[in-house]
């Protein structure tokens, strides 16, 4: 009996160690701006990023498909 006692004292100590606080945050005016211009930049950066694949990707199809067409 006193073996179950320690084991649910261990656990239930466990548990609160491990439990996290509750956290009391403020988002101010300027919070919501900033995440208005980082899901932008993430935009921007994205359709930059697939442009640049994307123009490389089609001059080696075409590349392949011209030395195709040639022979």
């Amino acid at each position: 009996m006193q073996h179950k006692a320690l084991v649910l004292f261990t656990i239930l100590v466990g548990l609160g160690v491990l439990a996290p606080p509750p956290a009391y945050g403020y988002l101010d005016p300027g919070t919501g701006s900033l995440i208005v211009q980082a899901t932008i930049a993430a935009a921007v950066g994205i359709a930059t990023a697939m442009k640049l694949y994307w123009s490389r990707i089609k001059a080696v199809l075409s590349r392949a498909n011209g030395a195709d067409s040639s022979e």
